[in-house]
């Protein structure tokens, strides 16, 4: 079957900066339009199978039931990790596996009770993970030999790495690596507000978080943190390219952060939510998710900077996790996706060549 990328077009909507922005109107003027703004939209075609999107042997025991994905990072293309959970009921534990440029290999984690778990690197020498569950949750990290674990006070969700600096998110507080334990920099949510994401550089930490069902963005430099809340939906993964090129998905769609305001794009085709990003520069932005128009139920879109376009592995059953990672030193990526298995699911990995 030969390969089809739906070509999309995508006009932005200004979200604006404000504590508690309101969307613009969804037909701006040519005078109010933001700058940014794409071509309009074109009526296209469903894509068909990309066969760019090549299938990957996981471990040998991927598709047996109850086993599933969270998160993944790769340091080159002879180095990545991922890592994601094993087991059923009181029996689940955190997994992790590393890539060796052949193949993915079991790695033994201790003390790993517990089915959640992210992980983020930024060179073969400098990974870290966490994992366990709400009652007992652990910071793993690498140093190009081994894995050492450090225990966390509170349950970690989102793990992000810039050098020294290495930021994790529990529900309510931001804590940084200060060399021998993770201390509070910065506490965040509370009551009615959880923390889901987090990702940091150039001296710029950007978390996200849900509030009475509103998503909420916090940008953090020099000691501060500025709040934004955005209209309706949540938020699953944030990205930062640069302090003024910021992507961040989940049910609240795809927002952009510009250096002056929050914008969404219109990505037509699309009927699902968009579940990660990565990105190889600011014209070279990827992101997967659940879409329910199509077989198997996950797509692929790319921004380059001026359109969409849409890509659809070969499903290798429905599903309803999807995880991507570019590739460092390359021009390919990674996806992992989590495939119902029965009552259950299993995983599926892809490399798009």
């Amino acid at each position: 079957m030969r390969t089809r990328v739906t070509a999309l077009a995508a006009c932005f909507i200004a979200l604006g900066c404000a504590a508690q922005p309101k969307l613009a109107d969804p037909a701006p003027s040519p005078s109010s339009a933001p700058t940014t703004s794409a071509p309009s939209l074109a009526t296209t075609p469903a894509a068909t199978f990309s066969k760019r999107w090549v299938q990957v042997p996981g471990l040998p025991d991927d598709d047996a039931w109850e086993r599933g994905m969270r998160d993944v990072s790769a340091a080159g293309p002879e180095v990545a990790w991922a890592v994601g959970y094993t087991g059923w009921e009181d029996s689940v534990r955190t997994s992790l596996r590393t890539w060796d440029g052949l193949r993915w290999r079991a790695v033994p984690v201790q003390n790993a009770l517990g089915s959640l778990g992210s992980i983020d690197s930024d060179g073969p020498r400098n990974a870290w993970m966490l994992g366990g569950g709400f009652e007992e949750s652990f910071a793993q990290h690498w140093d190009g030999r081994a894995w050492r674990q450090y225990r966390l006070d509170a349950f970690g969700r989102d793990v992000a790495v810039d050098g020294r600096r290495v930021v994790v998110i529990s529900d309510t507080a931001v804590l940084t690596w200060n060399g021998t334990a993770f201390v509070t920099e910065r506490v965040l949510g509370g009551k009615e507000t959880r923390l889901v994401a987090v990702d940091t550089g150039a001296g710029h930490t950007w978390v996200a978080g849900i509030r009475a069902e509103q998503p909420v963005i916090w940008h953090g430099h020099d000691g501060r943190y500025e709040e934004t809340t955005l209209p309706g939906g949540s938020i699953d993964a944030i990205l930062q390219i640069g302090p003024d090129d910021v992507w961040a998905v989940g049910s609240a769609g795809v927002l952009h952060w510009d250096g002056r305001s929050w914008q969404r794009p219109a990505i037509p085709l699309w009927n699902g939510e968009l579940e990660s990003v990565t990105a190889f520069g600011p014209d070279d932005v990827w992101f997967a998710g659940k879409d329910r128009d199509e077989p198997g139920g996950v797509s692929v879109l790319h921004w380059d900077g001026r359109s969409w376009t849409k890509e659809v592995p070969q499903p290798g059953g429905e599903g309803h996790h999807a995880q991507i990672e570019r590739i460092p030193g390359t021009s390919q990526l990674w996806l992992m996706v989590n495939v119902e298995n029965g009552d259950s699911e299993s995983i599926v990995t892809f490399r798009r060549e």
